[in-house]
């Protein structure tokens, strides 16, 4: 079984400090990577497996809920870097859809994967 991802928080970190590493439980990784399926950026089929989880909201330091899968969302390194340099902003819908904001405000919806497909 893979090493568990790790959760970077380096966004929520105030100036000055330094960032820290939170880890979900294997069954909050379990659940997400079974949601997600793949990177949830829209197109790419880098497997979930194979994807560092990332929040969808930086949690405050100390605030374990932040951890949870409703805050959780499967990105190859790939995307997790773009995210990160380019100001891409994900937003997990109810139905596992994840629409992304792009630096220029457009939107684009990777869908929920197919169950049972």
């Amino acid at each position: 079984m893979p090493a568990r991802p790790q959760v970077p928080t380096d966004q929520a970190a105030p100036t000055g400090q330094v960032p820290t590493t939170q880890r979900p439980s294997a069954r909050t990784v379990a659940r997400v990577f079974a949601r997600d399926a793949t990177c949830t950026f829209p197109g790419c089929s880098v497997p979930a497996f194979r994807c560092d989880l990332d929040h969808v909201v930086a949690p405050r330091p100390g605030d374990e809920s932040g951890n949870g899968a409703h805050n959780l969302v499967a990105l190859c390194r790939r995307h997790r870097v773009l995210r990160a340099r380019d100001g891409w902003r994900p937003a997990l819908l109810g139905d596992g859809t994840v629409r992304w904001t792009g630096p220029s405000g457009h939107t684009y919806e990777r869908p929920a994967p197919r169950r049972g497909a």
